[in-house]
C-alpha cells in the first residue's frame, strides 16, 4: 500500500512539475484571403504548410472560420522560413505568387507572414492557355441519325502507325 502511494505522489510531482516548465516556442500568426468570396465565407479547414528551408520538418495546420492560423515554428533557427498554401477540400484556385510567403520576424517570439496568401473560389477568366469550355455544334441532318458534332468533332483521333 505504501509503495503505491509513493508512486503516486511521485506521479504527481512529476505531473506538476512538468506542468511548470515554461518552454518559449516561436508561434507564427497568418491569415489566408479571398478575392471573390462573400464577406461571411466560411474559411475554415484551409490547409497551411509550416516549413523552414534547412530542415526537413514541416507542419500543416488549418485555418479557422475567419481565416487565420497559428503554428510553431519547426526549428530553432527562424531564418529561411516559409508557409504556404496548400489547398483545401474545396476547389481553390491561386497564383503561384500568392501561394507563398516568407515568415518573418515582429517582435519578440512573434513571427507573421511577409505577404498575403490570397486564393480565389471562382477560377479566373484570364489563365492565359485555357480558354473558353464551349464547343461548336455543326448542323447536321436529322436524317442522317447523327449524334451532335460536339461529341465528337473537337477529338481527333491519333493513330500511330510503328
Amino acid at each position: 500500500m505504501a509503495l503505491r502511494l509513493s508512486f503516486l505522489a511521485l506521479f504527481l510531482l512529476t505531473t506538476a512539475l512538468s506542468s511548470c516548465l515554461v518552454v518559449s516556442a516561436s508561434l507564427v500568426e497568418g491569415k489566408v484571403s479571398c478575392f471573390d468570396c462573400p464577406n461571411d465565407y466560411d474559411y475554415s479547414g484551409i490547409m497551411i504548410s509550416v516549413s523552414c528551408g534547412h530542415t526537413k520538418t514541416r507542419f500543416t495546420v488549418s485555418t479557422d472560420k475567419k481565416g487565420e492560423f497559428r503554428s510553431e515554428l519547426p526549428s530553432r533557427d527562424k531564418t529561411n522560413c516559409d508557409a504556404e498554401l496548400q489547398g483545401s477540400f474545396k476547389q481553390l484556385y491561386a497564383s503561384t505568387k500568392n501561394v507563398k510567403s516568407k515568415i518573418v520576424n515582429l517582435a519578440g517570439d512573434k513571427y507573421g507572414l511577409s505577404s498575403k496568401l490570397i486564393f480565389l473560389k471562382s477560377c479566373p477568366r484570364s489563365l492565359g492557355s485555357f480558354g473558353s469550355s464551349k464547343t461548336v455544334d455543326l448542323p447536321v441532318p436529322p436524317e442522317w441519325g447523327l449524334a451532335p458534332t460536339s461529341y465528337y468533332l473537337p477529338f481527333l483521333p491519333i493513330i500511330g502507325i510503328p
